[in-house]
């Protein structure tokens, strides 16, 4: 299959977009964007919010009773029907006929800048993987070698960058970076998105909850491994001299939108 074939197949074939009706909010991240930390600390906003119980770990499964997966029954029926997916979206999203008659909700697009995500998700899975990161970051246009390289970061930055170009108003953008520098803000921006009002103090609570060394401490035995992994080169060493050049070339040949990021400088954070 070749990258186009690949591309249509995306936007064409993936009708997961027609359960997003169902829900309130919905957010959508790409790979290796704080997924795991934003769930988490939103999870525990809204259980102090509505006075339940906190999710136990941040793990996926823990979190899902919260925010799940677009097939999940609701566990709690007294908080807001959410749902996240890393899911690049049909074209019937495009279409406002379509979106009115599928309902579909608000969406949180959390995002992170390539060059972060590349470094973040290669030192996470380079044990299973097993290739170097030159060899990595040349990626596999057809889509089955990685979980993500920069071939699928391409397929989603540009469908979801379609979308919130055609319907602004649906799309709250949230960076990983961002979100770093205020994480109280980014929450509260997510729960005024999704119509949700989080309690001051809650929100508080979750971000106390959020840092690197209190999910240390709710780590679930049962969960996937390094998921709060530290990566131990620099953006700066990581990207330079050839492997520049390879990022550099396939930045300018698959990207149509940025999603706010100049791609060729490292982010700060």
């Amino acid at each position: 299959m070749t990258y186009a074939a690949r591309v249509w197949n995306d936007n064409w074939m993936n009708f997961s977009v027609l359960r997003h009706g169902a829900f309130d909010g919905f957010l959508v991240t790409s790979k290796n964007s704080g997924t795991h930390w934003v769930k988490y600390m939103f999870a525990v906003a809204l259980a102090d919010t509505y006075g339940i119980e906190r999710p136990k770990y941040f793990s996926e499964n823990a979190v899902r009773p919260y925010i799940g997966w677009p097939k999940d029954d609701p566990v709690f029926p007294e908080l807001p029907r959410l749902a996240f997916s890393h899911t690049i979206p049909h074209r019937l999203a495009d279409w406002g006929w379509a979106r009115r008659l599928a309902r579909l909700p608000p969406y949180a697009l959390c995002v992170r800048h390539p060059m972060s995500i590349l470094a973040s998700h290669h030192a996470k899975w380079e044990y299973d993987i097993q290739v170097d990161w030159l060899e990595y970051l040349k990626g596999d246009p057809d889509g089955k070698r990685y979980r993500c390289d920069l071939y699928w970061l391409a397929r989603f930055w540009n469908r979801w960058g379609e979308v919130e170009t055609a319907f602004p108003a649906s799309i709250l953008r949230v960076q990983y970076e961002g979100t770093r520098a205020d994480p109280a803000g980014t929450l509260d921006a997510i729960a005024r998105h999704w119509g949700i009002a989080l309690k001051p103090d809650a929100i508080t609570a979750a971000v106390a909850a959020g840092t690197k060394d209190a999910m240390a401490l709710k780590v679930d035995p049962d969960a996937e491994p390094n998921v709060l992994q530290n990566r131990q080169q620099s953006l700066e060493t990581l990207f330079s001299g050839e492997a520049m050049d390879i990022y550099t070339a396939r930045v300018r040949e698959l990207f149509r939108h940025d999603l706010g990021y100049d791609f060729l400088t490292p982010p700060k954070a």
